[in-house]
């Protein structure tokens, strides 16, 4: 019986990850990079955390795919892709994640956390400069559906389907529109278009799959010096907060590795980068199944073209109320007070204002150390 009980929010859970992050998918493809090659990612992702235990799943991010596509220049994008992918992995193998993150601390860590979750509702609140009406439903929504569910284990997976599949209900039924995904190219910008053969028998299917050459020059360096970076903070902070709200703890070197080791398949053939997401998988019953669940899920969805061809009915909109409610109520409140409670708050504090204004969680990182040692010299510690 209590299987059964069980079995719908993870299904559900499943499910509202997946809608969660199809509009951040076709952003990636807006922004020139190939959708059915991150399929492979999503696959390497699920099985990385078969083996590994590992809570925290791997997904399309707004903030990595823009890091990734500085550059017009789709050669240089996933040639700076690869080479962090390669850091990364040299870098987790030695457990230097996991070392970094000791060695920051608990006030800077939570400190970098409640930054995250500032750009979070940031990302949230800009959202109404592109659709205000979308917009302004999901998170009406989404607070409505986490203040009736707040008392339930699986909150975060009601908050997620309700506010995406009501906003898109009104996008798609009331005000009768479609998501021009094409249109959104930046002008000048290399795109790598995708046939609708799903039939992956056929060579038809195959020929969307090319390879592309990479090379090193300085912009590739600096754009994959920047990518780094960013997983860093990315995985210790996303992973961090999916791990708590699942209630467990997350080992980063896992994670850095298993996010690397996807981004290879991907990049190689023009896709965009996956990296660890803060997840309402974390919040369902047998959090790691549901991860796994939801990435082998969507990389068989993304491969057969299903993802590509849902462009037009969802808008990126519809993620607004989730995004508001992870990152203040879940993220930034919670961690906050972890701030607070420490002995090093001011290094905390600053590692908070540095991620919010750079939106950079390693920036954030590095500053609040820099305080912590530094500090006294000029009379703030």
């Amino acid at each position: 019986m209590e299987f059964l009980s069980n079995l719908g929010p993870f299904i559900l859970a499943v499910v509202a990850v997946i809608i969660n992050g199809v509009p951040q998918l076709l952003y990636a493809q807006a922004r020139g990079f190939a959708l059915k090659p991150a399929g492979f990612a999503y696959l390497i992702g699920g099985f990385g955390n078969l083996l590994t235990g590992s809570v925290t799943p791997i997904s399309s991010q707004a903030e990595t795919i823009t890091v990734a596509s500085v550059k017009k220049n789709l050669r240089d994008n996933v040639s700076s892709i690869l080479l962090a992918a390669l850091l990364m992995v040299i870098l987790a193998a030695f457990g230097g994640v996991s070392k970094i993150s000791d060695f920051a601390g608990v006030a800077i860590i939570s400190g970098m956390m409640s930054g995250v979750g500032l750009i979070l509702a940031g990302v949230s609140l800009d959202m109404f400069s592109q659709d205000k009406r979308t917009t302004l439903v999901s998170i009406v929504t989404a607070i409505a559906a986490y203040a009736i569910f707040f008392n339930s284990p699986n909150k975060v997976v009601w908050t997620i389907f309700i506010s995406v599949i009501v906003s898109t209900a009104d996008f798609l039924l009331l005000q009768k529109r479609r998501v021009d995904v094409s249109a959104s190219v930046e002008e000048g910008r290399q795109y790598m278009e995708m046939s609708s053969e799903w039939r992956f028998w056929k060579r038809e299917y195959w020929k969307d799959f090319k390879i592309i050459k990479p090379r090193v020059n300085v912009n590739v360096i600096l754009g994959a010096l920047s990518l780094v970076m960013l997983n860093i903070g990315a995985n210790i902070s996303f992973g961090g907060i999916t791990a708590s709200i699942a209630g467990t703890t997350q080992n980063f070197d896992h994670l850095s590795i298993i996010n690397s080791l996807a981004d290879f398949p991907s990049a190689l053939f023009g896709g965009p980068p996956i990296e660890a997401i803060i997840s309402g998988t974390a919040g369902a019953p047998w959090p790691v199944a549901c991860g796994i669940a939801f990435m082998f899920a969507t990389g068989i969805l993304v491969l057969v073209g299903v993802i590509g061809r849902l462009g037009k009915y969802l808008p990126s909109q519809s993620i607004a109320g989730f995004l508001l409610v992870i990152g203040f109520a879940l993220t930034f409140a919670p961690n906050l007070s972890a701030v607070a409670g420490s002995d090093d708050s001011m290094s905390g504090y600053i590692a908070l204002g540095v991620t919010a204004w750079s939106k950079n969680p390693f920036l954030g990182m590095v500053a609040g150390i820099a305080i912590r040692y530094f500090g006294s010299y000029i009379g703030l510690v």
